[in-house]
């Protein structure tokens, strides 16, 4: 079973999920805590999260490199090329369920989404990178989030450390405090982690 935990003011609550439940749970938290959400899901698919979560936000808009006929407004394209080119302004909950690693998802996010002072917006990250950090790698976007060198001796083994570094240097990109995380591990070999994270812009960010 996987494991998932809800982190406020440095205490954590552990809870068992599988891990489909816990992707629908961490976004129900999300959606609690902002009602009004406006979500831009970058990794859409067939649209499970919309489905279960999203399609009772304020406002949804998917994109995935596959076109699946339904009712969701959708871009069908690479997401990185309609992240670094579509106001990102009028989204304040990006939802980067990637296959592998997120990290150049947020990193175009960080560059290019500014954050009042007081304002929240929320990330959901699902980092499945664990395979490449078991070889000693880390992939680059993750690495520069994280501060990290070329490599990282026992990666894999600090795979929460590398990931806390990447969360921590992304919210000082978008010059946010954390204000709420929640975070599942996935129950296969394979370490996928799941993170919600509340952010707060803070004072004097623009």
């Amino acid at each position: 079973m996987s494991n998932w935990a809800k982190t406020v003011g440095g205490k954590k609550t552990n809870n068992h999920r599988k891990s489909r439940s816990d992707k629908v749970e961490l976004r129900r938290r999300v959606l609690e805590v902002m009602p009004e959400a406006r979500v831009l899901d970058a990794f859409a698919g067939s649209g499970s999260m919309y489905r279960n979560v999203w399609s009772e936000a304020a406002s949804y808009v998917a994109c995935d490199q596959r076109w699946y006929p339904d009712e969701r407004l959708a871009y069908v394209v690479d997401n990185r090329i309609l992240l670094r080119n579509i106001d990102l302004q009028p989204f304040n909950v990006f939802d980067l369920d990637a296959y592998g690693s997120p990290w150049e998802q947020v990193a175009i996010v960080c560059a290019r989404r500014k954050v009042a002072p007081g304002e929240l917006i929320a990330l959901v990250l699902t980092d499945g990178s664990r395979l490449n950090l078991k070889m000693g790698g880390v992939p680059l976007a993750l690495r520069q989030m994280a501060g990290f060198g070329t490599k990282v001796a026992g990666a894999s083994v600090l795979q929460d450390e590398v990931v806390e570094r990447a969360i921590a240097g992304a919210a000082k990109l978008l010059r946010c405090e954390v204000l709420q995380r929640w975070e599942a591990r996935g129950k296969t070999g394979a370490g996928v982690l799941y993170n919600a994270l509340i952010l707060r812009g803070l004072a004097g960010a623009q």
